[in-house]
This record gives C-alpha cells, sequence and structure tokens, in this order.
C-alpha cells in the first residue's frame, strides 16, 4: 500500500470517540509524565534575569523600535548635559558693597520718600501723647 492510497482509507473511516475510562487513564499517565518530564520551574531566579524577562516580554512585539528610542533619548540627554553652562556661585563672588554705594542708597530712599510724601498712619492709629498735669490743679478740678 502507498502512502497516498492508505491516507485516502483512513479519511473515509468515520472518528469514533475514546471510551470515557480509557480517556481518565490516558489523561492522568500524560499528566504525571508531563511532571517527570520537566520538573517545575525554580522559582528562585537571579535579579537579573528576572529583569531580563520582564523587560523580553514588554519589548518583544517591537525590539528595534524600543532600542531606537532608547538611544535618541540617551542622545537627547547627552546634548542637553554637554551645552550646560557651569552656573556661577553666588556665594564666592559677593562682594561687600562700597561706602559710596550705600551713602547713594541712603540719598535714593530720602529722595523717594520726599516724593511720594511720608506715609503716616491715621489718626486712630497714631499713638496719642500723655501729659500729667500738675497735682495741684488736679485737686481744684475735682472740687470745683
Amino acid at each position: 500500500m502507498k502512502p497516498d492510497e492508505f491516507e485516502q482509507k483512513l479519511s473515509r473511516q468515520p472518528l469514533r470517540q475514546v471510551p470515557q475510562e480509557w480517556r481518565a487513564k490516558i489523561i492522568s499517565a500524560a499528566c504525571g509524565a508531563q511532571a517527570s518530564c520537566h520538573p517545575p520551574p525554580d522559582t528562585r531566579r537571579s535579579l537579573l534575569s528576572a529583569i531580563n524577562s520582564q523587560l523580553s516580554t514588554l519589548l518583544w512585539p517591537h525590539p528595534i523600535a524600543w532600542a531606537g528610542l532608547a538611544a535618541v533619548w540617551i542622545l537627547i540627554f547627552g546634548v542637553n548635559f554637554s551645552m550646560r553652562e557651569p552656573s556661577p556661585r553666588v556665594a564666592e563672588k559677593y562682594v561687600p558693597p562700597s561706602p559710596e554705594v550705600m551713602v547713594e542708597l541712603k540719598k535714593q530712599q530720602r529722595l523717594f520718600a520726599e516724593l511720594v510724601g511720608a506715609i503716616q498712619p491715621p489718626e486712630a492709629d497714631r499713638q496719642k501723647l500723655f501729659a500729667p498735669k500738675p497735682r495741684s490743679q488736679r485737686v481744684e478740678i475735682l472740687m470745683t
């Protein structure tokens, strides 16, 4: 019998269902064989292995596109840091003002106060001066 003839004869035969007792035995034997052939994976993996598997799962659809994007970001950060100018240190460059500058600043403050006018607090906010009167007058006021 040639292989083509065998396939034709096989395709003409109707499919029969496997008896339920056999089915249960076959499935239990297959499960037992699978457990003995493939030991359970070691749950303790190294950190590098765990990171690698997570990244592979995340980047699997288009790894070249993700690698290109990472390269572009690294390039952007590199250009950004290379174009920065060192910031001057303010505390190192602080020079106290000269006496001439202080005199000029005081003059400007006086001129500003003259132009704006001295701001005086309202009448109610001003502190009233108390001038005590002589005791002799006080006695006269009480008697009259």
